[in-house]
């Protein structure tokens, strides 16, 4: 639909002095822990955080209560003996504790170390020590009991804070988060809190986030209050959201993608409905009826794939109505004209799905991580759910931003004023701009690395760029096709993104992972990890055999099943980006397992080690 532009050096909007501005924000808000607590005081008994806690009840924090909290905590921990750029973590999955955590550090001027919640031991210990961190608050027993083993032994971990009160605690530096809550309310070291809350350098550092670690150990992107502020500053282009807004808190918070966009949600007073466990997200759909949201494409690639199904199967006359209104939405968003035909299919089946999935308020739902298909983005414009790929990095986030109006299905966009943005002569996406990190942690070589010569950040992604005009405003926008270090060149010599054919087969519900593989090889073949639930229900359908997911991958109706798939949602492909073989594993790749980063990616050298004697199998004859 459009045609990207390969040789666009770099964009920056220059119609504003969106520095001049930024400096007037920094100086209005400082620091984050600063912003959220002047927010209180203007919020007041507005909702700015609402969960179903572990008693199993819907309950919301107000912006006083809120605001208390994290000013109540911050002076525990300065009573505890926490200094000034001290490093605590927070070992957690998603909910209301999770930012008064983090928030209560910060305001201490403690700096925050986020741990993914799935993290395992070892994981957590690596990241406690590379740190130095002193306090790790824990999200619930199984990650409390992490952390006590880390602590046995441990030079720099000293106190561990329980962040609910289910949570079994044993030893003197062990505490409650309520006890230490309740009992900095009642502390009198007041003036010490407002010295260190007012006395903030916006360049001081505010957390150290830990890449996923996709090539070895983990790298410690360091951000100051300054860079992130830089990213919350050009992003919220939403005059008409406030606290009658609410923002679902679905991707883990210990990632800068759902931490920043929260916080610049709060900024505005936007509610925050916390979702934290991704199985259950219909159900906190429906609760919170959400107007933003991010999410990885993952998420909507099933979505589609059940609504599809769903509706096959169905048949009749259900079937045919929902593929005319199907085609009737997709010219409508295409040609940008919704007439009497639209209104029909939108009241007919549109106005149901959205009813079904919870979205009746979408706002903007964005999305990042890895490859969206632009067919299944543009059905979600057609049924009006506005969902928009954005793009940015642990080290530089955000980099663009999709808006109501602008997005292009198949692009990251549009990319924010204060950045800039060239291609290398390879093609790869670098980057210039306040929400860069500093560095990497006690790496020095590491940060040399990742910036070139005249200081632009390398990103590592293959990209290409795309501008054009729009009431007067040049929109930048940028299309990612792979990593550098995940393109697979086979042994003919041809460059080929396995993210791009993956991504095919991401809405497919009968398939739970697809894994492309083919580095040095003479054609491509895959790892392809089946929905088990939907192939058991297909089974059964057609009188298939199955007993146990070892079993049926052996089944050779099965795999011509399959093999019909991947054909039919390749077919665009080109013949040397055809899958010619492939095999079914019997169980999901797993971050445990070794196989996933903690943000779901694949770790692609490890996959190719442990399944050599299955690919190698692939490439005989």
């Amino acid at each position: 639909m459009h045609k990207p532009t390969q040789n666009l050096p770099f964009w920056r909007d220059s119609d504003k002095d969106w520095d001049g501005e930024f400096d007037k924000y920094l100086t209005a808000n400082k620091t984050l822990a600063y912003m959220m607590l002047k927010n209180a005081k203007i919020f007041k008994d507005a909702k700015a955080l609402t969960q179903k806690n572990i008693a199993g009840e819907w309950e919301s924090i107000t912006w006083t209560d809120f605001g208390e909290r994290i000013r109540a905590l911050a002076k525990s921990l300065i009573n505890m003996g926490i200094e000034a750029g001290d490093m605590c973590s927070v070992f957690s999955v998603n909910c209301a504790e999770w930012a008064i955590s983090d928030l209560g550090i910060l305001a201490a001027r403690a700096v925050s170390v986020p741990i993914y919640a799935t993290n395992s031991k070892e994981e957590a210990e690596y990241i406690v020590n590379d740190a130095e961190v002193k306090v790790v608050f824990a999200g619930d027993q199984e990650q409390y009991d992490k952390a006590q083993h880390i602590m046995t032994a441990n030079q720099y971990l000293k106190y561990i804070v329980a962040m609910q009160d289910n949570i079994q605690i044993s030893g003197d530096n062990s505490f409650y988060l309520n006890k230490l809550i309740e009992n900095g309310k009642k502390l009198t070291n007041d003036q010490e809190f407002e010295d260190r809350l007012n006395n903030v350098d916006p360049d001081d550092i505010v957390t150290i986030i830990y890449t996923s670690g996709t090539t070895g150990n983990p790298k410690g992107a360091v951000h100051t209050h300054r860079s992130f502020l830089n990213g919350i500053f050009p992003s919220l282009r939403y005059p008409e959201a406030g606290p009658h807004y609410v923002s679902l808190s679905l991707l883990p918070l210990s990632h800068v993608f759902e931490r920043l966009w929260s916080y610049g949600c709060m900024s505005i007073g936007v509610q925050i409905g916390y979702c934290p466990n991704p199985t259950d997200l219909l159900e906190y759909m429906v609760q919170y009826k959400p107007h933003f949201m991010t999410s990885v494409p993952r998420v909507w690639d099933k979505v589609y794939g059940t609504i599809h199904t769903g509706m096959q199967n169905a048949g009749g006359i259900k079937y045919r109505l929902f593929k005319w209104a199907e085609k009737t939405g997709i010219e409508a968003y295409r040609k940008d004209q919704y007439g009497f035909k639209y209104k029909i299919a939108d009241k007919l089946v549109f106005s149901k799905i959205r009813t079904m999935l919870g979205v009746e308020n979408c706002n903007i739902y964005h999305v990042g991580g890895s490859a969206f298909a632009p067919e299944v983005n543009e059905f979600f414009q057609a049924v009006g759910i506005n969902i928009a790929m954005g793009y940015g990095l642990t080290e530089f986030f955000p980099v663009c931003v999709g808006y109501r109006d602008n997005a292009i299905p198949g692009y990251c966009g549009c990319l924010l004023p204060m950045t800039q943005v060239r291609l290398s002569n390879e093609g790869e996406v670098q980057l210039k701009g306040g929400m860069s990190m500093t560095g990497y942690y006690k790496n020095p070589e590491a940060t040399q690395a990742i910036f070139t010569e005249d200081g632009w950040f390398k990103t590592g992604d293959v990209g290409e760029l795309f501008s054009k005009e729009k009431n007067g405003e040049v929109l930048t926008y940028i299309k990612i096709i792979d990593r550098i270090k995940e393109l697979i060149i086979t042994s003919g010599g041809k460059n080929i993104s396995p993210q791009q054919i993956e991504s095919l087969l991401g809405n497919e519900v009968y398939i739970s992972q697809f894994v492309c593989i083919g580095e040095g090889k003479k054609f491509l073949s895959a790892l392809v990890v089946p929905n088990f639930v939907m192939l058991e229900d297909y089974c059964n359908k057609n009188n298939i055999e199955y007993t146990s997911p070892e079993q049926i991958i052996k089944n050779p109706a099965v795999y011509s099943f399959y093999e019909r798939l991947i054909a039919e949602k390749t077919e665009s492909l080109g013949q040397v980006e055809k899958i010619k073989r492939f095999v079914l594993l019997p169980q999901e790749l797993t971050q445990e397992a070794g196989e996933l980063t903690p943000t779901l990616k694949l770790k692609r050298k490890f996959i190719d080690q442990k399944y050599k004697s299955l690919i190698d199998k692939l490439y005989e004859g």
